[in-house]
C-alpha cells in the first residue's frame, strides 16, 4: 500500500483515538450538567458525543482491518456528524433570551427554597460568584441580618462581597459556554471535513486492493 494511504490511515486513527475521548468527555459533561442547563442543549451534547464516540470506534476498526463496508459506514457517520455540526452553527441556534429565562427560573426555584431552607442558594453563589437572586439587597429585604458566607470570595468576610445577583451570574455563565461552543464548532467542522475526505479516499483504495487480490 502506498505512502499516501499509510499516512492517511495514521492521520485518521490518531484523530479517531482523540475523538473517542472527546465523545466520552461530552457524554460525561452532559451527565454532570443534567438539570442545570436547558434540556435541548443536554440532548444536543448527548447525541453529538454519541456520534463522535461510535464513529471513532468504527473508524479505527474499519481502517485497521482495511474493511470497505466498515470504513464506508464510518465515512457516512462522519458526514452525518458534519451536517449535525453545521445545523448547530447555522440553524438551531440557542436563543439568548431563552437561556437567560431558563437561568432566571432555575435561580428563582433556589431562592424560593432559600426562604424556607437557608443555605439553598450556597451552591449557586459559590459556582457563579454571585449573591442573592438579583443582588445582595435581596437578603436585606427578607430580613437577614448578615449575608451568607458564600456571598464572599472564598468565604472570607474581610473581602468585599459579590454584588452580582445569581440570575445574571448564571445566565452570563451559560451564554459564555454556548458562545465558546459555537466558536469552537468551526474547528470541529474543518477537521471533520478532512476526516470524511480521508475516509472515502481509503474506501476507494481498499476496493482497488480487493480487486487486485481477486485477480
Amino acid at each position: 500500500m502506498g505512502c499516501t494511504t499509510g499516512c492517511i490511515k495514521c492521520f485518521l486513527n490518531a484523530l479517531n483515538s482523540l475523538n473517542a475521548l472527546v465523545g466520552l468527555a461530552l457524554i460525561a459533561i452532559a451527565t454532570i450538567i443534567l438539570g442545570q442547563v436547558p434540556l435541548a442543549y443536554i440532548v444536543f451534547v448527548y447525541i453529538l458525543g454519541g456520534l463522535i464516540f461510535v464513529s471513532a470506534i468504527l473508524g479505527c476498526c474499519g481502517i485497521c482491518q482495511e474493511n470497505v463496508c466498515m470504513t464506508a459506514t464510518y465515512g457516512f457517520i462522519m458526514l452525518a456528524q458534519l451536517i449535525f455540526a453545521l445545523l448547530g452553527t447555522f440553524g438551531f441556534k440557542f436563543n439568548e433570551d431563552y437561556i437567560r429565562k431558563f437561568a432566571s427560573e432555575e435561580v428563582q426555584k433556589m431562592w424560593d427554597l432559600e426562604l424556607v431552607e437557608p443555605g439553598a442558594m450556597d451552591h449557586n453563589q459559590i459556582t457563579y460568584e454571585c449573591c442573592g437572586r438579583n443582588g445582595p439587597d435581596d437578603y436585606v429585604i427578607i430580613g437577614r441580618a448578615t449575608l451568607p458566607t458564600t456571598c464572599y470570595p472564598k468565604g472570607n468576610h474581610e473581602l468585599p462581597h459579590f454584588t452580582t445577583g445569581c440570575a445574571q451570574g448564571s445566565s452570563d455563565n451559560f451564554l459564555m459556554l454556548f458562545n465558546y461552543a459555537s466558536n469552537s464548532n468551526w474547528i470541529s467542522v474543518g477537521i471533520t471535513a478532512l476526516m470524511i475526505l480521508g475516509a472515502f479516499y481509503l474506501v476507494g483504495r481498499f476496493r482497488k486492493q480487493r480487486r487486485r487480490y481477486h485477480y
